[in-house]
């Protein structure tokens, strides 16, 4: 009796406690197959079990994540308050606005294909969308989002996720992430400092700025500011944007993970956002690539992608923030793995050269970005961004930090922005985005702060710019501010480049093509290519040239390619850019290197001695590193 008594105990403990309540409406309804569908959403069933399993967190109920009112068993009363995932719209009556799950007749959101670009993509019920007129829904937002900004809320997290994680909300709601610290530092097109960029100004609570520099004031409009809002505060994260595994299949479509993985970076196979944009669009660098490249699948791999490592395994979380662009922490994060190659890099005459700067070669996306009058988030807007000049850049720029004297890969484009009145300041100067002390509005709508500060010093950063003026000439929208986009390139790592890509010559060459196709620009496609050259003298485009351009209807082609009129806006004097060595005292350490391969190489093709053999492969790893080190390992080893 006692035996069975212990062993009714041991089970009982083994099983975990799972926290569903049967006496909730949610369970009472959403668990109850028979009377859910009696109700017309079968598609809304819930295993209560399989949700408990899934969620695994153990003393929480339905309601401690959906809010609502699981005492009620009438349905309004019962979903009152209760935020809810809801899609970005455009139609006739949408405008990259929130839209309820109505509109796909509460399809379930679970994961489709295999393209992970848009694993939760969803189109609208053919009845629901010509009722509310919606066209297409690019975009799903979880609960905790507000449905008018589409930005994170921090209000709605607190109530959910800070019930029993309320340290880490508050972190994250202090933290650059949750409060979208970089870009509220970009308050304008023009301003000196941290200067246009790519992404745009900060566009939410800043439209009387915006205004101010338009030269054409009154043609831009709140509702064309609020547009562009919405459209940026997608790509900033949510606590279910990293945490809720939507993108993966399961029975009850609760997973849940802490430690987020990559795809949660990438946008969680809710679209291309997140780091999809700035890294694979932008930098045209990124982690994952194939279907998130651009072109799609045509560069490879970055090496530690392939081996499944996380992004979080380098970019490690502190207080919830993960730190900035130039983290010295990201970049030692090299060393874990590779100890024996880093230090010897940093003992050699390359020890101020980033790791990135020869592992990464051939980079893609953005050759030129335009921002002028167009369609966006479903409407016409005097600021569209005209990013689909996508193509390959051979090879990135390698220039030296500034700040910091470390020598890093760039992908320097030209960019500019139409319709721009105000005259910059500083021009012709190679600078940091770095972000002076500013003090921003909060969105207390949505329980942000009144105002907080934004500061980004010159160290924490390694993106660059050059402002090379307004450039006028053009029919209908005045004047181009120009400048050159100059992103850090940091990820799609592999094998080195060879070292006469940078010994050949002290001026660095670089060739571009892309293809441009974009429906609402142009009636086909058009192609097109140009070389950009660095050296002593400064830097310039050559040979910009491109396959006929024909604009569709109502719009000018210099609304996306004022290149056209103004080919050398961007062609810069009077900085230098070239990479310093000593000619021959190249040649002799190239000579001196490829001396070592060679003896390397023979004793690696005839060593029998496992041990012996795992040393000379990583004396030959280390080689391309510190020669004179890579000798002294071969020395100790005989």
């Amino acid at each position: 009796m006692r035996f069975a008594f212990i062993f009714i105990l041991a089970v009982l403990f083994a099983v975990p406690a799972f926290a569903f309540d049967a006496d909730s409406s949610c369970v009472k309804c959403h668990g109850n197959k028979e009377m859910i569908t009696k109700l017309g959403f079968p598609q809304m069933y819930l295993d209560p079990t399989e949700v408990d399993k899934e969620v695994n967190m153990g003393g929480i109920a339905c309601e401690s994540c959906h809010l609502g009112n699981p005492a009620a068993m009438d349905k309004d009363e019962a979903h009152k308050d209760m935020p809810r995932p809801f899609y970005a719209a455009v139609g006739a009556k949408y405008k990259y606005q929130a839209v309820g799950r109505e509109i796909t007749n509460f399809a379930p959101i679970s994961p489709k294909g295999t393209d992970r670009t848009k694993l939760l993509g969803a189109k609208p019920d053919p009845k629901k969308a010509d009722e509310m007129g919606v066209k297409m829904l690019p975009m799903l937002n979880w609960h905790d989002r507000d449905p008018k900004t589409m930005a994170y809320s921090p209000e709605v997290a607190m109530k959910t996720c800070g019930q029993c994680h309320e340290n880490e909300v508050k972190d994250y709601n202090k933290a650059g992430m949750g409060l979208q610290k970089t870009q509220r530092g970009f308050t304008h097109w023009s301003s000196d400092k941290p200067g246009p960029q790519n992404c745009g100004p900060w566009f939410g609570d800043n439209y009387e700025e915006l205004k101010g520099e338009c030269a054409r004031g009154e043609g831009y409009t709140k509702a064309m500011a609020a547009g562009s809002d919405r459209g940026c505060n997608k790509c900033h994260a949510s606590c279910n944007d990293c945490h809720y595994e939507g993108f993966k299949q399961s029975k009850a479509r609760h997973t849940f993970t802490k430690k987020p993985e990559t795809l949660s970076c990438y946008g969680g196979g809710r679209g291309t956002i997140c780091h999809a944009g700035p890294m694979d669009r932008r930098r045209g660098a990124g982690y994952m690539r194939q279907e998130f490249a651009f072109p799609v699948n045509e560069l490879h791999d970055d090496v530690h992608f392939a081996k499944g490592i996380q992004c979080t395994d380098c970019h490690e979380s502190k207080n919830h923030s993960y730190g900035h662009i130039g983290s010295a922490d990201a970049r030692k994060s090299c060393q874990k793995c590779h100890t024996e190659i880093y230090d010897a890099a940093q003992k050699s005459e390359h020890g101020n050269v980033d790791c990135s700067s020869c592992h990464v070669k051939a980079v893609g996306a953005y050759q030129y970005t335009f921002w002028g009058p167009g369609k966006s988030e479903g409407m016409p807007n005097l600021y569209t961004k005209y990013k689909e000049y996508y193509g390959t850049r051979d090879l990135p720029t390698i220039v030296k930090q500034p700040k910091t004297g470390l020598w890093i890969p760039l992908k320097p484009y030209p960019m500019g922005t139409m319709n721009i009145a105000k005259k910059p300041k500083i021009t012709n100067k190679l600078l940091l985005r770095d972000i002076p002390k500013t003090t921003v509005k909060g969105n207390t709508s949505i329980g942000q702060p009144e105002t907080f500060e934004v500061e980004r010093s010159a160290d924490e950063v390694n993106d660059m710019y050059i402002i090379t003026g307004l450039y006028g000439g053009y029919k209908t929208n005045d004047k181009m501010l120009a400048w050159i986009q100059m992103d850090k390139m940091s990820h799609s790592v592999g094998e080195a480049r060879d070292c006469a890509s940078c010994h050949a010559s002290h001026e660095q060459k670089a060739t571009s093509w892309y293809t441009f196709d974009l429906a609402n620009a142009v009636k086909k496609p058009f192609s097109g290519s140009y070389t950009m050259v660095a050296g002593k003298k400064g830097i310039r485009f050559e040979n910009m040239t491109n396959t006929e351009i024909v604009p569709a209807d109502g719009v000018d082609v210099e609304d996306f390619a004022p290149f056209l009129k103004n080919p050398e806006a961007w062609n810069v004097k009077g900085i230098d850019f070239e990479i310093k060595f000593d000619d021959k005292k190249y040649a002799k350490g190239f000579g001196d290197y490829q001396n070592l391969y060679a003896e390397l190489h023979n004793r690696i093709s005839s060593e029998k001695d496992p041990a012996k053999l795992a040393q000379l492969k990583k004396i030959k790893a280390v080689l391309p590193h510190n020669v004179a080190y890579a000798a002294e390992m071969l020395k100790n080893m005989k």
